[in-house]
């Protein structure tokens, strides 16, 4: 029996979804149960079908009950807890912190779509991983700069894909980027200690240097990428960028000014980092070529990651140094083991080579550019002119200012009421002062395709933009 009090403020699909929750949670609704069509449940509760529909979305994605075809929603079999009573509130409540319930629809980035995730191939390449692990006749510590068959893969790949020129004994096998970038200040430990990057930029990267006492340095972002004359007023051991599609405003940097930025980089012999996190996702062009590819001087360090064609739990991504930083790596972590578990460095390198992964890019692409092109076409014809996007036709995220009374603050408020969760992107600025005042970053990977206009739309009436 679903009870709806249009009186509460709450929101009436948050209402059907806590009814349904506690249904199952209590086992009044048992495993294999059909739920109410949405019509019907719409008609007896008068309300509209895609309240209903929202709500049984969100059920679906929480794994409560699943679409069957011609049955319409079944409840999932849901392990029960023994307790005195009937649950007071559904466990993603008691998962979060009280002050912040968990959101309907979370457009946190970094994030994937694990239904797109190649479950099938990646456990025939585990598989095929343990078979070739049950083969050696010992057990033994992996190579320190990992396995060397999956740097192998990974180089092969890189001069296909990106152009990168490498040999793999130039390439570390890391856990991640950040590790990536704490091997790269440990290094530089003894240099000056100065440490540049793009203004806004990923405040994860630049924790790691602040922990290790670097001088921070912003350098602006212009319409197409880092600022040269910026650039060139730095004195420092290190430059962060990322020049295929710049963090978090999605700029591409062309080639005159790649060019700009490597001859800098050879005349004040300060190293470039370059993070090419998210390059193979463009949907419109091909990836753009790196900029390690155009060096010619040896000052480039590349780095990359699975986390954003993979996943983010698998923990793996990768350096290549330039040789002319390699005795500095070796001196420091010639008594270093891998991060990484050998099982998974074999498994991918089993997945690159046969072709899985090229395979998997490919859907990946097509699955985001969908999501993307709705999103897109959704802020258009929801808000106009009244917000702005960058970032579009590549990556995960959208950059959004949003022409508001309201600020940042107030938008991120006003749309948590709602159950939508939206992310400050003040944390992105190393003088926070230069962040517009309504500037939203958007990370669309897990948001349903068919939700983005539902959400708009309640967007819109709680921003208070006039339609």
């Amino acid at each position: 029996m679903l009870y709806i009090d249009r009186e509460s403020g709450l929101p009436l699909y948050e209402q059907i979804y806590t009814s349904f929750v506690r249904e199952i949670l209590s086992g009044s609704l048992a495993a294999g149960d059909r739920l109410p069509a949405t019509r019907k449940l719409a008609e007896e509760l008068s309300v509209g079908r895609n309240t209903v529909d929202k709500a049984y979305q969100q059920l679906a994605a929480e794994g409560y009950i699943e679409p069957r075809i011609g049955s319409g929603f079944t409840v999932n079999e849901i392990p029960l807890q023994l307790s005195s009573g009937a649950p007071s509130y559904s466990p993603r409540e008691q998962d979060a912190p009280p002050s912040r319930p968990p959101a309907r629809y979370d457009f946190a980035y970094g994030s994937v779509d694990n239904s797109v995730f190649p479950h099938d191939q990646w456990r025939k390449s585990v598989n095929n991983a343990l078979s070739a692990m049950e083969l050696e006749q010992t057990i033994q510590y992996p190579c320190r700069q990992g396995e060397l068959v999956l740097r192998q893969e990974i180089a092969r790949y890189l001069q296909r894909s990106r152009g990168v020129v490498c040999d793999p004994d130039q390439m570390v096998i890391t856990c991640g980027q950040q590790h990536s970038m704490e091997i790269i200040a440990n290094i530089f430990e003894n240099s000056s200690k100065n440490f540049a990057m793009e203004e806004p930029g990923y405040d994860g990267i630049r924790a790691i240097f602040a922990n290790h006492h670097f001088q921070l340095h912003p350098v602006a972002v212009e319409s197409d990428g880092i600022s040269i004359p910026a650039v060139k007023k730095l004195n420092a051991d290190l430059l962060y960028v990322t020049p295929s599609h710049q963090f978090p405003t999605g700029a591409v940097l062309p080639i005159a000014k790649r060019r700009q930025l490597l001859s800098w980089a050879q005349e004040t012999e300060t190293y470039l980092i370059e993070d090419d996190y998210d390059s193979e996702l463009r949907y419109y062009t091909n990836p753009i070529p790196s900029l390690q590819s155009l060096d010619i001087h040896d000052r480039t360090i590349y780095t990359g990651t699975f986390s954003k064609s993979l996943a983010p739990s698998m923990r793996t991504a990768y350096i290549v140094f330039p040789k002319s930083l390699l005795p500095a790596y070796r001196s420091y972590y010639h008594r270093y083991n891998s991060q990484v578990s050998p099982l998974h460095q074999l498994a991918l390198a089993d997945f690159i080579g046969c072709g899985g992964y090229e395979r998997h890019i490919n859907r990946l692409r097509t699955v985001y550019r969908k999501k993307q092109a709705a999103l897109l076409a959704g802020l258009e014809k929801v808000f106009g002119d009244t917000i702005s996007v960058s970032g579009g036709g590549a990556g995960i995220h959208l950059l959004l200012n949003v022409k508001s009374p309201f600020s940042q603050e107030e938008l991120i408020e006003r749309a948590e009421r709602i159950g939508i969760r939206f992310y400050s992107t003040e944390v992105l600025y190393i003088e926070p002062q230069n962040c517009p005042r309504s500037q939203l970053l958007l990370g669309f990977p897990t948001i349903p395709e068919e939700a983005f206009m539902g959400i708009l739309e309640d967007l819109r009436d709680a921003w208070e933009i006039e339609g």
